[in-house]
C-alpha cells in the first residue's frame, strides 16, 4: 500500500498538476507507473447513480430510496444511518470510492427546484441526518460528499448567481449543517458550489475555503468542485480548492504557468495534491469485496418510505376497509413518480407500485385519471364513473419532472391544474376519498382542502412507495412521518416572496435567520401543515418534563393512549426569553422517535448539545451562550408544544458590544456599563427627563451631542463638564 507523503516527493511538476482535475466525468487520474490507481466518484445522494455507457442519464441498477426531504420527514437518524450503510454496501459492490452526497443546502423558499435533495428548512435537524448519512456510508469504507459548500439554495442562475448572505445569517442557517456533520462524522470530502458568496465565486471563495471550513470547522479532507464550477483555476486552488471536477482538464497549462512565475508556490500545489493522494489512499485501503442482498435493500426502501410518509389529514376513513370495494385513480398508481429530476435519476432494482401492492390486499379498480399534466374528457368520464361505483376512492396526485426537478425552480406550490379539477369531479361522486401527494417539496394545498377528507404526504418516495402506501393505507403500519418543512397557507406568506430567486446578478438573504417556522411561528402566522407536524392512527400524552443542566439532558415521559402501536416524534425547543441580537421565537435542538405499544410509557431522554443555547456574535465572529432565562419546550411539532419548563443559564461570555462614541444615547441609557456613566454625568448638570430637550436627545449619536449642548440650556461650566466626562472632545 502506497504512502501519500513518499508519492508525493516522487512526483513531477505535470504530474502534480494533472492530479489535480478529474480524469473525466466520474474518475480521479492515477500515477501507473507509481502504483497509484483511478477511483470512480458518482453522484448520489438517495442510491448509487453509476453512470452506464457514454449516456449522462444511463446508470446502473440499484436501490432507490427516498429522496432526502423524505429521510428527513422519519425524524429518525437510525433508520436513515442503516439506509445510507447499505447505498455504501452498493457502491462498494459498483466499485465506487466516494458518493456525492448528502445535499445539506437549507430551504429558504418552498419553491427552490432542488428541495427534494435536502433534508430541511431546520439546520438542525438536516445538520442531524446528515451526519448519521455520513457515517452510514463511510461505515462500509466508502467516502461522503457533503454538498453544496454554500449558499446554493435555489436553482436559477445557480452557475451565476451571488447569494449575499450576512454573516450571522450564513452562520446559523447554513453553515450550521456542515459544521455538524463535520464535527460529528468527518467527512471524506466536501463540495463547492456552483453560486457566488457575497462577490466570490464559492469554489475560490477563501472565506468560505480557508477562515470557515478549514480554520473554523477544522475540515481536514479534500475539497472538490461542483461539476463545472471553477472559473478560475489559479485563484481556485490558491483560495482551497483541492479537486476540479469533471475530467478531462483543459487548463492545466494556466497552473503550471502560476508555478512557473511565482503566482502559485509549490507548498500550496503539494498541499491540494496531497489531499488527492489521501483520498485515493483512503479508497483504496478500505476497497472489499461485497455481495449485496438487494432484496434486504428493497425491503429497507419500503421501512423508509413507510416512516417519512405524513399524514395531513385523517377524517376517519383510514385505515381503509379490505371489506370495501376501492377504486385506484392516477397514472402514478401503476407508473409511480418516485424520485426527482436531475443528476439524481436513478435506475432502481425493484420498483413496486400502488395498483400491484393493493391488489395483493383488496377488491381494487384502476382509473388512469391523467396522463403526467392533463386530464382528458375520456380520462375524467372514466375516473367518475369509477368513484360512482366503489365503496372507498384513493386518489394518486403530485407534481411531474415539468414541475419539480433539477435545473430550474418551481413556479408555484400547487398541484396541476388539471389534477385539481380531476379531484373536485371525482369527490362529488363520491366523498369517502383518500389524497395522496408525490412531491419532493411543501405543497399549497388550500385549493384541495374541501375535497380532500383524508390527505397523505408521500414525498418522492423511492422504489418501495407503492407497498409503502399499502401498508399505510391498510392499517398494517401507522404513519409516524412529520414535516421536515412548513406547509404555508400560501406562497406570499413565505419571507422570502419578494426576494427569492433575486434578480439577475444578486440574491438577497434579506429574510436573514427567519426562514421557515423561525419565521412563521416568530410572526405568529397561521400555516396550513406547522413544521414538525403529522399525524398517527394513535395518541400520544406528554407527562413529567425535566431537565438536568449538568448533563444537558432534556427527559419526559410519552404515552401511547391509543388502541394501536405507533412511533412518535419528540421535539426539544428552545425559547431564549431576552437576547442581545434578535432570536426566532423558538428553534428546533433536540428530538427522539420512539416506537410505543398501546398503553405503553416510555422515559425519554434527549441530550441537548453545546450549541443548544448558543447563537453567533458577529462582534465576536463564534457562537456563544447569553447569560439568561430559557424556556425549554417539548411537543409534537412547532405549534403543538405539550410541556415546557423554564431553566436559567449563567455564562461567562458578554455578548453585547461596549457602546462607544459612535452610539446613540439612547444605547448608553439601556446599557447597564454605560447607563450609570451618563445619567451621572446629567444629573450633574441638571440635564434631567423632563427637560424639553431630553427625549429629542435620545437618538442623538454621542459625537453628535456635543453640538447641541448650547441648546440645552446649560451653563459653560456644566458644559465643559459634560464634554468632558464623556469624552467628546
Amino acid at each position: 500500500m502506497f504512502d501519500p507523503v513518499t508519492i508525493l516527493k516522487q512526483l513531477n511538476q505535470e504530474e502534480k498538476v494533472r492530479l489535480l482535475c478529474g480524469l473525466d466525468a466520474w474518475h480521479l487520474h492515477g500515477i501507473e507507473h507509481l502504483g497509484i490507481p483511478s477511483i470512480t466518484l458518482t453522484d448520489g445522494p438517495h442510491g448509487v447513480r453509476l453512470a452506464q455507457g457514454q449516456g449522462v442519464f444511463n446508470s446502473a441498477d440499484a436501490t432507490v430510496f427516498p429522496v432526502e426531504a423524505a429521510m428527513a420527514a422519519t425524524w429518525n437518524v437510525g433508520l436513515i444511518k442503516g439506509l445510507a450503510s447499505a447505498i455504501g454496501e452498493e457502491c462498494q459492490q459498483l466499485g465506487v470510492s466516494v458518493l456525492l452526497g448528502p445535499g445539506v443546502n437549507g430551504k429558504r423558499s418552498p419553491l427552490g427546484g432542488r428541495n427534494f435533495e435536502y433534508f430541511s428548512e431546520d439546520p438542525y435537524l438536516t445538520g442531524a441526518m446528515a451526519s448519521k448519512f455520513v457515517e452510514g456510508v463511510q461505515s462500509q469504507g466508502v467516502g461522503a460528499c457533503l454538498k453544496h459548500f454554500a449558499g446554493n439554495e435555489q436553482e436559477t442562475r445557480r452557475f451565476l448567481i451571488n447569494s449575499v448572505i450576512d454573516e450571522r445569517t450564513l452562520q446559523e442557517m447554513y453553515i450550521a449543517p456542515f459544521a455538524k456533520a463535520i464535527r460529528e462524522s468527518r467527512p471524506w470530502t466536501v463540495m463547492g458550489a456552483y453560486n457566488s458568496v457575497n462577490g466570490q465565486f464559492s469554489c475560490q471563495n477563501s472565506h468560505l475555503l480557508q477562515d470557515i471550513l478549514r480554520d473554523q470547522l477544522g475540515f481536514d479532507g479534500l475539497v472538490m468542485s461542483d461539476w463545472g464550477a471553477v472559473g478560475d483555476k489559479v485563484a481556485c486552488h490558491q483560495q482551497g480548492l483541492d479537486l476540479e471536477m469533471p475530467g478531462p482538464a483543459d487548463r492545466d497549462q494556466q497552473l503550471l504557468n502560476a508555478l512557473d512565475n511565482g503566482e502559485m508556490s509549490e507548498a500550496v500545489l503539494d498541499s491540494r495534491v496531497l489531499k488527492v493522494l489521501e483520498l485515493i489512499h483512503k479508497s483504496v485501503t478500505h476497497k472489499r469485496s461485497v455481495q449485496v442482498d438487494f432484496e434486504r435493500h428493497h425491503e429497507l426502501a419500503i421501512e423508509v418510505a413507510c416512516e417519512s410518509a405524513v399524514l395531513l389529514k385523517n377524517c376517519g376513513n383510514l385505515p381503509l376497509d379490505k371489506s370495501r370495494s376501492i377504486g385506484l385513480i392516477g397514472q402514478f398508481a401503476k407508473h409511480p413518480r418516485f424520485q426527482g429530476g436531475g443528476s439524481s435519476h436513478m435506475t432502481p432494482k425493484h420498483l413496486s407500485n400502488a395498483f400491484e401492492a393493493f391488489c395483493s390486499r383488496a377488491e381494487v379498480s384502476w382509473a388512469i385519471g391523467y396522463e403526467d399534466l392533463e386530464v382528458t374528457d375520456e380520462t375524467l368520464r372514466e375516473a367518475v364513473a369509477l368513484a360512482k361505483r366503489v365503496d372507498q376512492v384513493v386518489l394518486l396526485t403530485g407534481t411531474t419532472d415539468a414541475l419539480e426537478s433539477e435545473g430550474f425552480d418551481r413556479s408555484n406550490m400547487r398541484l396541476p391544474e388539471a389534477h385539481i379539477e380531476l379531484l373536485k369531479a371525482v369527490y362529488q361522486a363520491n366523498s369517502n376519498v383518500v389524497v395522496v401527494m408525490y412531491a419532493g417539496s411543501a405543497m399549497e394545498t388550500r385549493q384541495i382542502d374541501d375535497y380532500a377528507p383524508s390527505l397523505m404526504h408521500a414525498w418522492l418516495p423511492g422504489e418501495g412507495g407503492g407497498e409503502a402506501l399499502a401498508r399505510l393505507l391498510f392499517g398494517e403500519v401507522s404513519p409516524s412521518g412529520k414535516l421536515s418543512e412548513t406547509f404555508p397557507i400560501r406562497l406570499e406568506h413565505n419571507p422570502t416572496y419578494e426576494s427569492f430567486p433575486g434578480n439577475k446578478v444578486d440574491t438577497i438573504y434579506n429574510e436573514g435567520i427567519f426562514t421557515g417556522y423561525r419565521y412563521y411561528d416568530t410572526k405568529k402566522l397561521p400555516v396550513q401543515y406547522p413544521f414538525g407536524y403529522g399525524l398517527s392512527y394513535t395518541s400520544f400524552a406528554y407527562s413529567d418534563l425535566s431537565y438536568e443542566a449538568s448533563s444537558r439532558e432534556v427527559t419526559v415521559n410519552v404515552t401511547n393512549i391509543g388502541d394501536v402501536a405507533g412511533a412518535e416524534v419528540v421535539q426539544v425547543y428552545i425559547h431564549d426569553e431576552y437576547s442581545t441580537l434578535r432570536r426566532p421565537d423558538q428553534e428546533l435542538k433536540g428530538f427522539a422517535k420512539v416506537m410505543l405499544q398501546p398503553g405503553e410509557t416510555q422515559r425519554v431522554s434527549i441530550t441537548l448539545d453545546e450549541q443548544a443555547f448558543a447563537y453567533f456574535i458577529t462582534h465576536l465572529q463564534r457562537f456563544a451562550e447569553e447569560s439568561g432565562r430559557f424556556e425549554i419546550r417539548v411537543g409534537s411539532s412547532s405549534r403543538d408544544i405539550h410541556e415546557s419548563l423554564w431553566i436559567e443559564l449563567e455564562s461567562d461570555i458578554e455578548c453585547r458590544e461596549m457602546p462607544t462614541l459612535n452610539d446613540t444615547v439612547e444605547d448608553w441609557l439601556q446599557d447597564d456599563r454605560t447607563r450609570p456613566i451618563l445619567e451621572e454625568v446629567f444629573a450633574q448638570v441638571g440635564f434631567t427627563t423632563d427637560h424639553s430637550f431630553y427625549g429629542l436627545t435620545l437618538g442623538f449619536p454621542m459625537t453628535l451631542l456635543k453640538k447641541f449642548i448650547p441648546m440645552m440650556g446649560l451653563t459653560e461650566q456644566q458644559s465643559e463638564y459634560l464634554i468632558d466626562k464623556l469624552g467628546l472632545e
